[in-house]
């Protein structure tokens, strides 16, 4: 977004952090702060945040950053280190300064230096951070520090202001100086049009909304005269609580989106959208030349649709997908004379594209071949969901294509490598986006995964040795997503590093001195067909109980932890994707041994689960195990935890069943 005089454009940045303020001098500290060891609100909590400001201000291309901190028990030190996200393009964090103000009033000053390193986020996402660390940080100290975060002139960066955090907030200040349009200098949006004003979607807790402030304006105003401010003054405001297996962060926290628009309506704002994204979807696809002939070499005229669906998804997931590769520098492709992609036709010619290039060409060769297809676009929902009320495509990231096959719409995705027909990436089901219309867009949503697209089975057949240790032979299956997801991961290393991927997951399985070492080459460039990995396993087992040995029957469980171990439960529970397992396991006992009980078997159900496992003796000296588990959901409210805690703690206690063997009379267990 820039700030225009006549007709430039600069598109929206996206800005992937929230940023606090800038104060004149350190306020002062009360003595009751000094001498505070814990809070009431949060019982046991490692650190508070006494103060923090955000002033954000476009009219002046600054964000700035003050902070407070209170450091409650050791593992609050930690709060010491601080990392200032931001991006090196356009973009400097300045007036960094800080200081430790221990529970007797000394101080330390910060006299450090900034550095700067790259740290990977959830998903793969990388950014750039700033990172210090304050000094001689310990229990009762207190923190202060504050930065500033400028950009480009003529830049506009509105911000998302992220209210709540991991900590309980005694009082916090946000305030956003938007650009005021005076005279020549005005807004220009993506789309060449012009803003007329200042929006926020806001996601805050009783009824709580930012204040707008309102100054008289002359006719004289300059480009730099502020007219109006918004801003939120809050107190105790509660921590976020992390749990295991969440939603993503952004959909639960409390925060406050601004942007600017034309228009402020839900309605008309999604539907301009709609037009401008159809109109570029359809430029983009319309460019065909020789998308028809390279469709004639691929598909025969014999073939139903469904097989010129599948034969050209086939072709295209088969070219380069610039996503899963490093980016290549201007001289690389002038080299491999890749042309600048402009439409499916260049993507063709390259043979190479990022995913939502790839998606589009598919849906241009699909229409070639005669069969209508669409695109929708989604979230990635490993990072947010889409809110229509949040008026901005910011939230859209990614394009998957819909083709009409008898009747029905099937969604696919050979823009994601190594993903099987039928599939999508779990991150882009299940989700609302805007679909092609005859409109130019409306709201659709993916379908769901289902837990037969996500299938790991696990198959061990081992020999117990009287010191109680196993060797033998384990397969591990991987079809569907799962098989997608380890490829995708495979393929970011050479074979040695494949091996270790495959090697290490078993490992995380067994006792940690296990041997494991992978016997076969699996087929790592495949799409429809099973993971398939065997390996040859040395590995501790069974525990002395006496003259007997106790052998957990659930091989591949050994190492599982309860999976929700608090009794009680604040947010959501979020699975990325249902799944099914199938473990079979099979275990000879030397000769001199018999065995004398195995674990009881057990089903248990849910509406949308089911556990299941089998015990038998196949012979005298084999014992045989098969454990099946559905898991057909994906996401529980909090007030279903009961029954999703119930399910899995039963669960734990069946895999944690152990058989028993006894030696014959007269022969003692090695030791």
């Amino acid at each position: 977004m820039r700030v225009a005089r006549g007709f430039s454009v600069l598109p929206l940045l996206p800005f992937l952090f929230c940023l606090t303020s800038l104060a004149v001098d350190w306020p002062p500290i009360s003595p009751e702060d000094l001498s505070m060891t814990s809070i009431k609100e949060q019982p046991g909590a490692a650190a508070v945040c006494l103060q923090r400001e955000e002033i954000d201000d476009d009219m002046n291309n600054v964000h700035s950053v003050y902070q407070r901190i209170k450091i409650l028990t050791d593992a609050g030190r930690e709060y010491a280190n601080v990392e200032l996200p931001y991006s090196h393009r356009g973009f400097t964090i300045a007036g960094i300064s800080g200081r430790t103000v221990h529970a007797d009033g000394s101080v330390v000053a910060f006299e450090g230096k900034p550095f700067d390193k790259t740290v990977e986020k959830s998903g793969g996402f990388r950014i750039n951070v700033k990172s210090f660390t304050l000094p001689d940080v310990q229990v009762g100290s207190i923190i202060d520090y504050r930065y500033s975060l400028r950009y480009e002139d003529h830049m506009l960066l509105p911000p998302e202001w992220e209210v709540q955090t991991e900590l309980f907030q005694r009082k916090a200040y946000f305030k956003f100086i938007p650009f005021q349009n005076h005279g020549s200098m005005y807004i220009q949006l993506a789309h060449g049009q012009i803003s007329n004003g200042l929006a926020w979607s806001s996601f805050l807790s009783n009824g709580i909304q930012p204040q707008r402030h309102e100054l008289p304006v002359t006719s004289f105003a300059t480009v730099h005269d502020v007219g109006f401010w918004v801003d939120l003054n809050m107190n105790d405001i509660p921590a976020f609580v992390i749990e295991p297996f969440m939603p993503p962060l952004n959909m639960l926290k409390q925060r406050v989106y601004f942007y600017y628009q034309q228009n402020t309506k839900m309605e008309d704002y999604w539907k301009a959208e709609g037009k401008f994204w159809n109109k570029d979807v359809e430029e983009f696809v319309g460019k065909n030349r020789g998308i028809d002939e390279a469709v004639g070499k691929i598909v025969a005229p014999s073939d139903t649709p469904e097989q010129k669906v599948h034969k050209i998804y086939a072709f295209v997931g088969s070219l380069e997908n610039q996503d899963y590769i490093p980016e290549r520098s201007k001289q690389e492709e002038k080299v491999l004379d890749l042309k600048v992609i402009k439409g499916a036709d260049t993507v063709l010619g390259n043979h190479s594209g990022t995913h939502d290039e790839l998606n589009r060409l598919f849906v241009s060769m699909v229409r070639a071949a005669g069969i209508p297809a669409s695109m929708i676009w989604v979230p990635d929902r490993n990072r947010d969901v889409f809110l229509k009320q949040y008026l901005s495509t910011g939230q859209l990231q990614s394009e998957i294509a819909i083709v009409q096959l008898n009747g029905k719409d099937v969604f696919l995705d050979p823009g994601t490598k190594y993903c099987p027909y039928g599939i999508m990436d779990w991150r882009y089901t299940g989700v609302e986006g805007l679909r092609q219309s005859a409109k130019g867009a409306d709201i659709g949503q993916t379908p769901p995964p289902n837990y037969t697209q996500t299938v790991i089975t696990r198959m061990a057949r081992v020999s117990l040795d009287e010191h109680g240790a196993v060797t033998g032979t384990v397969s591990l299956m991987f079809k569907g997503t799962a098989a997608m997801e380890r490829r995708q991961e495979g393929g970011k290393t050479d074979a040695e590093g494949r091996k270790k991927l495959l090697e290490d997951e078993l490992r995380e399985s067994l006792p940690g001195n296990s041997e494991i070492s992978l016997m076969n080459s699996p087929d790592w460039d495949s799409v429809e067909t099973p993971l398939i990995a065997q390996f040859h396993v040395s590995s501790p087992f069974a525990v002395a109980a006496g003259k007997r040995l106790m052998l957990p029957q659930q091989f591949f469980e050994i190492n599982e932890k309860p999976r929700f171990p608090s009794a009680d439960r604040k947010n959501a529970i979020y699975f990325h994707l249902p799944w099914q397992e199938a473990d079979e396991v099979h275990i000879t006992i030397p000769s001199g041994m018999q065995v004398e009980s195995l674990a009881p078997d057990d089903t248990i159900k849910l509406q949308y689960a089911i556990y299941k496992v089998q015990h038998k003796q196949e012979a005298p000296d084999k014992i045989f195990s098969r454990r099946d588990m559905i898991m057909g959901e994906g996401v529980f409210a909090p007030n279903e935890y009961k029954d999703l805690k119930g399910f899995f703690d039963k669960v734990k206690a069946d895999d944690d069943q152990p058989a028993l063997v006894r030696l014959s009379q007269n022969v003692a267990i090695a030791k």
